[in-house]
């Protein structure tokens, strides 16, 4: 049996959000990855508080809460990908057990910086939401080495070979879309 899992590019239109768009000149700046069963509940590194973008971590993100409460009409892009059920069930214990520790792991404000000059700064349990997601596909065989740049950018998840994009449009609808 196959099961899906999806990532989900968006786009809130927050400062920080604005401030990075600007950067890049990308459509979207923010990618989580969201599984089927989850009711359009995703996992990334981002905000740990809605209104307060100067403290980050490992955050699952909802219409229902965290930041995306906030922004439950933000932009959003959905790539599906169908796993088999060991990948599924392997990939999504490892993001639950990650939360579990979410206190272990922290933001790479410093790595999320150097990115816009192509440049890899790795820090130890401490990611930016594209670096988490590439790093996380690539580790469970989803995408392979190379497939997406080293300084990977939530646009370039939209090419993913084993990918498929399924959804354009709100969050809001993605979400209810997730819930049915």
């Amino acid at each position: 049996m196959k099961r899906d899992i999806y990532i989900v590019l968006s786009q809130t239109r927050s400062v920080v959000s604005r401030i990075i768009r600007f950067a890049t000149g990308d459509a979207y700046t923010h990618v989580s990855i969201c599984f089927g069963e989850d009711e359009g509940v995703m996992y990334s590194f981002g905000r740990l508080f809605p209104y307060n973008p100067l403290w980050g971590g490992f955050v699952r993100e909802s219409v229902l809460f965290g930041t995306m409460k906030r922004f439950r009409n933000a932009k959003v892009a959905a790539v599906r990908i169908r796993l088999e059920e060991s990948e599924y069930a392997n990939l999504r214990e490892y993001v639950c057990s990650m939360y579990s520790r979410r206190r272990q792991y922290g933001y790479n404000y410093i790595g999320l910086f150097a990115a816009k000059f192509g440049v890899v700064w790795r820090w130890n349990n401490h990611y930016y939401c594209s670096e988490f997601i590439k790093e996380l596909l690539e580790q469970f065989g989803i995408a392979e080495k190379g497939e997406l740049s080293d300084a990977a950018r939530p646009i370039e998840f939209l090419n993913l070979r084993r990918g498929r994009l399924v959804y354009c449009g709100s969050l809001r609808q993605f979400a209810a879309m997730q819930r049915s």
